[in-house]
């Protein structure tokens, strides 16, 4: 192979994956130094840290929009905030804890039509906090708020897209 073509090919390579990469890392690093380590935070945090290089993918496909994955972590808070109640009421062993977890989050967001793999591990981090439901909710929405920066970032980073483009990413059918 020709010198050239080589180091052409390997700077298109770096250039389309070493921003958006970088824009995934970042983001999540700043969401974790807000909270402390636990074995929830780490199951959490790399299922989000998933998440988050998905979306900062810059091929165009279902899974790397936003939408996608913001249904998918509705979908895992709505199935953690169950577990919860159910576990006020009656206290489940961990591993049914875990098989609801993963049976109705994956059952739920395939049939939302906004399969996103992570949030199915985030839907069992969630539960497994031991924290109020409002400490849920804010780290919650500081994850939605994460994922919306980081793909408002690879659009207009590292994509040059104009921002009125974004604003599609909210929908099902973009």
């Amino acid at each position: 192979m020709d010198v050239k073509k080589f180091l052409r090919k390997e700077r298109l390579i770096w250039h389309k994956h070493f921003v958006p990469s970088l824009i995934a890392g970042i983001g999540v690093a700043i969401i974790a130094l807000i909270f402390e380590f636990s074995v929830a935070n780490i199951v959490l945090f790399a299922s989000v840290g998933a998440s988050a290089a998905i979306l900062a993918n810059i091929k165009s496909h279902h899974l790397t929009k936003l939408h996608t994955a913001i249904v998918s972590y509705v979908v895992a808070i709505l199935i953690s905030f169950l577990l919860y109640f159910i576990n006020l009421q009656v206290r489940l062993p961990l591993a049914l804890n875990l098989f609801f977890a993963v049976f109705l989050t994956s059952i739920l967001i395939f049939l939302a039509n906004s399969f996103h793999p992570p949030a199915i591990s985030a839907s069992a981090s969630f539960f497994l906090f031991e924290r109020s439901l409002l400490d849920l909710f804010y780290l919650f929405i500081a994850i939605l708020i994460l994922f919306i920066i980081i793909r408002f970032l690879t659009y207009t980073i590292s994509q040059h897209l104009p921002i009125k483009e974004f604003w599609k990413e909210f929908k099902r059918e973009f």
